[in-house]
């Protein structure tokens, strides 16, 4: 055999080893690498957790401040944020609250629910506009509501009451 079949041979047997290595050693090399990339990925996120968990907290402090100078309780904040919101009207409207018992819990098909009776007295129009302002809050739904008019023997005058039953749906 002459040289120039040799190098001819040795050029085919390179050509044709190179999948074999690639399959023996480099394929190998490019997984680790690829799961070394990963792995420095997942500790830059654990170290970001701290700042994560730092920031959270200092949220939470915030938060938490506002409820207080909102003088808002945890264990009754919905019926305080229900109260607030009529005050809030009754403040700016000619309407008065009359009544604002606890809340009654119900069952409707399946799903816990509280209805909370309101009672409120008005002219015909500031009711109206109180409808109109407590449905736009979205604090929850109006069950239903009915006008009524008393009259008040001692003092011969006439008033109109709304009473409301407002529901609202517990999350689980």
């Amino acid at each position: 055999m002459n040289f120039k079949k040799k190098n001819l041979l040795l050029l085919i047997g390179f050509v044709l080893s190179l999948p074999l290595l690639y399959f023996i050693s480099f394929s190998n090399t490019f997984e680790l690498k690829e799961k070394y990339k990963n792995l420095i990925k997942e500790k830059e996120s654990a170290d970001n957790i701290s700042t994560n968990l730092m920031m959270l907290k200092q949220e939470e402090k915030y938060i938490d401040s506002i409820l207080k100078s909102e003088n808002i309780l945890l264990n009754n904040s919905f019926q305080q944020i229900l109260l607030k919101k009529i005050n809030s009207y009754k403040q700016k409207n000619k309407v008065e609250i009359v009544e604002f018992n606890n809340y009654v819990q119900v069952s409707d098909n399946g799903i816990k629910c509280q209805i909370y009776p309101i009672t409120i007295r008005g002219d015909y129009n500031s009711l109206l506009q109180f409808l109109n302002f407590f449905e736009k809050e979205g604090l929850g739904e109006i069950k239903s509501y009915s006008f009524i008019k008393k009259k008040d023997y001692s003092r011969r005058k006439e008033y109109l009451n709304l009473e409301i039953l407002f529901k609202r749906v517990l999350s689980d």
